[in-house]
């Protein structure tokens, strides 16, 4: 047989399997396209105030330390903890006169106030907005101005900012400060010491607040899959299924403290995103750890704490997995105590899971999971005990989660292990994105799953295997960066006249935002420029990494970037 006939051949086979597979398909019922967790569903706590829920078990560890700052040594016992928040509720209520389902922004690095700004923001019945430390004004502005907030707690870093953001947003809201005692601070603005350690606590009043399962909780911010970001609805029911959810057996990675014993965790996944927040902060506050926060990842520090403060459990991203497994100075010691690793906000591959595993020189078990804003917590997990760990595999779904794929042009459901847009349904799904119906209704299906943006595809007996994002996001350090918001700032530049942005493969961030510029009638601006006007208006991590000019920028009938021709062409 000739090679030329024997392609054809096969080319037929091939097809013959395919037409075979979508015969079979059309029996199928919808349901069976659907990946249940083997977990049983369990039924999630009602009536129940989520502020009683974070402290249902604490009588056996109130005396012990619940939060440590790595860099100034200040501390919380949970005792503490729990007085703190209850009197910032109270201030909330009484000293600035705030009323249930009014906004409170926390706009704080990792420290020891962050959760009593946060729980008791809860506590008030008062719905929390995060905010990151390192924005500036044209962010703070956008989140402001969505939100609304009535205050806004932060620190005296970030206060010419916010006077800035707040101001350009047209919103009146009073500023706390966490500052230094022995700092001045203007008239205006509430020390958070004043309101939150010395306090009154009025448990009578804060008895008296009532919120409904379905109400709003929290409001983070994602990139959601295009555009600016976007507000995402936290309801009471998604933080109790995430708490629920979180700490069945299977899945549940820090054991109940007691006097005699304490999981210890080094902390710099940060607060105000939902990974750090909820998975991190919520999920072991409610089973006694002690959290050393970082305010900022440093490699020295972050090493030292593993050695020192003996931690137990590592709740990592995956540059600083790279870190733990080619770093010249880590060793079996750093590992000592640790019992698990967990890798979340972006794939990992197996060659980086098994040099840590190599340094270790012990039984340490790795898990990994997949997790969004819009789904409050985890959706998957590595379970624990699992045997014969696929590391590039991230988890299978938890108790009450369920998966699907579809395909990502016309939206049908494909049979399981096959390649399509990641769908996940279960209590944890986001109420709906902030004032956004519209994108509400873009990212949900008729039965309720959530369209996450990601291409993949289960396999049974393994788990989730990510491979790719349909949507825009750029995944830097695990942070989400919306092209849409680069580009704007980009073409409010005298001599742009277009932009586009997309992300490039980044040895260490694993990407980072490039930018195609098209000059405005030949005036001269140089890719520093350029960077330097974009880094002086966005965090840190969101910089520009690299600049091309170019002389047009593809784009559809309707004026869509077609970034995938961008990629094609030009990365």
């Amino acid at each position: 047989m000739s090679n030329m006939a024997r392609k054809l051949f096969l080319r037929e086979i091939k097809n013959l399997k395919w037409q075979r597979k979508l015969s079979t398909s059309v029996v199928l019922r919808k349901d069976d396209f659907i990946i249940k967790s083997s977990i049983p569903d369990i039924v999630i706590p009602q009536n129940m105030r989520l502020i009683d829920r974070v402290w249902s078990e604490s009588a056996g560890y109130k005396n012990l330390v619940a939060l440590e700052s790595a860099e100034t040594k200040k501390t919380y016992t949970y005792t503490q903890l729990e007085k703190n928040t209850a009197t910032f509720a109270t201030s909330l209520l009484k000293k600035f006169g705030l009323k249930s389902g009014d906004v409170v922004a926390v706009m704080l690095p990792n420290c020891p106030e962050f959760p009593v700004v946060a729980l008791g923001c809860l506590q008030a019945g008062c719905v929390l907005t995060t905010v990151n430390p390192i924005y500036k004004e044209f962010e703070i502005a956008h989140q402001a101005s969505i939100t609304e907030p009535k205050i806004i707690v932060t620190i005296p870093e970030c206060y010419d900012n916010v006077l800035k953001g707040l101001k350009s947003a047209k919103i009146q809201a009073k500023i706390v400060l966490v500052a230094d005692p022995s700092k001045t601070l203007p008239s205006d603005v509430s020390r958070y010491s004043e309101v939150a350690e010395s306090g009154e606590v009025d448990f009578a009043l804060l008895d008296k607040v009532e919120k409904k399962g379905d109400d709003v909780a929290c409001i983070p911010f994602s990139s959601g899959t295009t555009g600016l970001p976007k507000g995402v609805e936290i309801s009471y029911d998604n933080l109790m299924a995430a708490m629920s959810v979180m700490h069945q057996p299977e899945n549940c990675f820090p054991e109940l403290a007691h006097a005699n014993f304490q999981d210890i965790l080094p902390i710099f996944l940060p607060f105000f995103h939902i990974y750090g927040f909820v998975v991190g902060l919520i999920g072991h506050l409610t089973k006694g750890c002690k959290l050393v926060t970082m305010a900022k990842f440093s490699a020295s520090l972050y090493l030292d704490i593993l050695k020192n403060q003996r931690s137990t459990l590592l709740y990592i991203v995956p540059p600083v997995a790279i870190l733990l497994g080619k770093h010249p100075d880590v060793n079996e010691k750093h590992y000592s105590d640790v019992r698990h690793i967990i890798c979340g906000a972006a794939p990992l591959s197996a060659s980086d899971v098994q040099a840590i595993l190599q340094k270790s020189k012990r039984d340490i078990e790795f898990n990994q999971g997949f997790g969004m804003t819009e789904t409050t917590s985890l959706g998957t997990s590595t379970f624990k005990k699992t045997k014969n760990v696929d590391f590039n595999a991230c988890g299978v779904p938890m108790a009450n989660m369920q998966l699907k794929f579809a395909d990502p042009i016309t939206g049908e459901a494909v049979p399981v292990g096959q390649s399509g847009e990641m769908l996940i349904r279960g209590p944890t799904i986001m109420k709906q994105y902030h004032k956004n119906p519209k994108a509400t209704q873009e990212s949900m299906t008729e039965d309720g799953f959530f369209k996450t943006g990601d291409l993949g595809y289960f396999q049974p007996g393994v788990g989730l295997f990510i491979t790719d994002r349909i949507k825009e996001l750029i995944k830097v350090k695990g942070m989400q960066v919306a092209p849409a918001e680069l580009e704007s700032i980009l073409r409010s530049h005298p001599a742009v006249q277009d932009a586009a942005v997309i992300g490039v493969p980044h040895e260490f961030y694993g990407e980072a935002p490039k930018a195609f510029i098209i000059r405005k009638n030949g005036l001269k601006i140089s890719e520093e420029e350029l960077q330097d006007f974009v880094a002086s208006k966005v965090a840190v991590y969101k910089k520009i990494e690299e600049v091309m000019f170019v002389e047009d920028i593809p784009k559809t009938a309707s004026g869509k970037i077609l970034r995938k021709e961008l990629k094609k062409m030009y990365a």
